[in-house]
């Protein structure tokens, strides 16, 4: 597990905590192993652990952004799938949705891919953080992204005297 607080997981050590009580009341024994930052790539990609804990951010809201890096065979040898899955039916259905043109063939595969992985189960999810954004009442042309990031093209300041506090 990582040491440093991380956007998708702010304790992880209280996470991985919660983890080992919960599986201790079923019977299995886990050893939380804390991993430094610049080790834990090398670390997850050796196979020396049962489990990870681990996460994952991107800056397009596109489900293949999610899919591929962390879950196809080609991401194993690329080092972004920590689980070392590797499935060929799940490959081809995110090739299918890659090339799709309708949008609905796209969500179709997408939602096999899914059924994939809640068959098989080579990760599970825990959470989604959440970004939080802020700017004054008096910044106009402002568009904030859900992902985080904003562009400053465009954007002014309105007189601060002239404009009324919401």
């Amino acid at each position: 597990m990582p040491t440093s607080s991380q956007a998708w997981n702010p304790s992880p050590l209280k996470t991985a905590e919660l983890i080992q009580a919960d599986m201790a009341q079923i019977g299995v024994k886990v050893i939380i192993v804390p991993v430094e930052g610049r080790f834990q790539e090398a670390r997850l990609m050796d196979m020396s652990h049962d489990l990870t804990l681990s996460g994952w951010a991107t800056d397009s809201n596109d489900p293949d952004s999610f899919f591929r890096p962390l879950l196809s065979c080609a991401a194993i040898a690329s080092q972004t799938n920590f689980a070392h899955w590797c499935n060929r039916e799940f490959d081809d259905v995110l090739q299918k949705a890659l090339l799709s043109q309708q949008l609905s063939s796209r969500m179709d595969a997408y939602k096999e891919a899914q059924r994939i992985l809640a068959r098989e189960l080579p990760v599970l999810p825990l959470a989604s953080s959440l970004r939080l954004q802020a700017y004054r009442y008096d910044m106009k042309g402002l568009v904030l992204s859900p992902f985080g990031n904003a562009s400053f093209a465009g954007v002014s300041r309105e007189n601060t005297e002239e404009v009324k506090k919401p």
